[in-house]
């Protein structure tokens, strides 16, 4: 079972106490109970966590419902600021007091709790996704079955067998996505309009609003990107400069989600596919050009989302106040 450490401190960064709790309703009661005892009226109690999977989800909504306020950092940020400290050791002790040290000190953004819809969304989508990722692997085997020379056709027969389940599963799931999106018209009208364009599918949509919850504790474009892991990350030592990359330290379900549509918008965009040759001729390298590509048709889904409109293709060469996809890439 999952545990959980906590550390309060003062105003002057002080380590109050560290004490271990499980990870469920009970005991987050008696959690804040115990925080009372080393708490203050006078100062606002904040509560600052790492996005660690889901583990401090249920915490998390815990927390907010009790209208206290929250701070959810990506593990990559928590990670840098453990860095800046010259902590080298790693357990829940340590992580707890560099979390609390950091709330202290820095000025981190309210978490805030969003809408059912979207976490249902999220466990239906990953679920499909876990399922087509299942079926290809099932049928890569199937493939080098049938090439065999000693081919069984009972193996092939249950293999076809469970191609077909899966498909049906993947059926049902992407029906009850459907179901759950048609009834709630705020979401439904917008993700009409983002699938204006072009290589940008229902359930593509879907994925990356149920992934980012409605975007609602996202302020911009920049940290969505740092969100699913596509913020760039650049090692250099005086002379000696590596490659830039993207980090890969953030949500890798979007990164999955964007990688085939986004083959998609380049055959039917003309707009970015002369993005994508044109960095294509000057990193000669498909892949890379490929993930800006990803980069910047997050930030057009984004764009539209919080815009609430349509995609126009070659938007930009017809007005200069387009800045969502003009700074994105």
């Amino acid at each position: 079972m999952a545990t959980f450490t906590v550390l309060l401190k003062g105003q002057i960064i002080k380590y109050k106490g560290t004490k271990k709790f499980q990870n469920n309703c009970k005991s987050f009661e008696v959690f804040l109970k115990w925080c009372e005892k080393f708490g203050d009226r006078n100062i606002l109690v904040n509560f600052t966590m790492e996005a660690t999977g889901v583990y401090y989800e249920s915490l998390a909504y815990f927390l907010f419902e009790k209208k206290h306020v929250i701070h959810i950092l990506l593990p990559n940020k928590a990670k840098k600021f453990a860095e800046s400290l010259n902590i080298k050791s790693k357990t829940d002790k340590i992580d707890s007091k560099m979390l609390g040290r950091m709330g202290v000190e820095r000025v981190l953004e309210k978490w805030a709790l969003s809408s059912k819809i979207y976490r249902r969304l999220r466990t239906l989508s990953r679920e499909r996704q876990q399922l087509v990722k299942e079926r290809g692997r099932i049928k890569n085997q199937f493939h080098t079955e049938e090439h065999k020379g000693d081919l069984i056709k009972t193996t092939i027969r249950r293999m076809k067998n469970h191609i077909k389940y899966l498909d049906k599963q993947i059926n049902s799931i992407e029906k009850e996505i459907k179901t759950v999106v048609s009834k709630n018209t705020y979401i439904s009208k917008k993700v009409e309009k983002i699938t204006t364009v072009p290589g940008l599918a229902f359930k593509t949509v879907v994925g990356v609003i149920a992934e980012t919850q409605g975007f609602v504790n996202i302020p911009s474009i920049r940290q969505l990107s740092s969100y699913a892991g596509y913020d760039i990350s650049i090692k250099e030592s005086g002379k000696w400069k590596g490659k830039a990359r993207i980090s890969k330290k953030g949500n890798s379900h979007i990164r999955q989600i964007m990688y085939m549509p986004t083959l998609a918008t380049i055959q039917n965009s003309e707009t970015y596919k002369s993005f994508y040759e044109r960095l294509n001729e000057k990193k000669q390298n498909g892949l890379i050009s490929g993930t800006a590509v990803q980069r910047k048709l997050l930030g057009l889904i984004y764009t539209l989302w919080k815009n609430d409109s349509e995609y126009i293709e070659n938007y930009e060469m017809k007005s200069t106040s387009y800045k969502g996809v003009k700074n994105f890439g």
